[in-house]
């Protein structure tokens, strides 16, 4: 399977929600690299669907993954409960962030020695 296909990063977002509730909303939409191929990006909705944070890729070779936080027009203005509920999602797409990493660690080792 080519590294970082849509395919394998929902492989591997179905590995994590075995250990993790998502609530089914992170999702893997395809986007097409440089060369056409398929890197796959990893999308997070945060606080109730008002924001998401996507995960990508660093670089081409690179087993290390970024978050980006999606621009807001308006700010944002919550209750303590909101901010709450707003950290633990931010954690959890952290944790997911370095669930990819190590997978790519893996995948490209892998694939180093066969």
């Amino acid at each position: 399977m080519p590294y970082r296909s849509s395919a394998l990063l929902e492989a591997w977002l179905a590995e994590f929600t075995t250990d993790h509730a998502l609530g089914g909303l992170v999702r893997v939409i395809p986007q097409d690299g440089t060369l056409g191929e398929d890197t796959g990006l990893i999308v997070f909705p945060l606080g109730g669907g008002t924001t998401s944070v996507y995960i990508e890729p660093v670089a081409v070779g690179d087993f290390r993954w970024r978050i980006h936080f999606e621009p807001r027009e308006q700010e944002a203005v919550m209750s303590s409960a909101q901010v709450h509920a707003m950290a633990a999602e931010l954690e959890m797409s952290a944790a997911l962030c370095d669930f990819i990493e190590a997978k790519s660690a893996e995948h490209i080792a892998a694939t180093k020695t066969a």
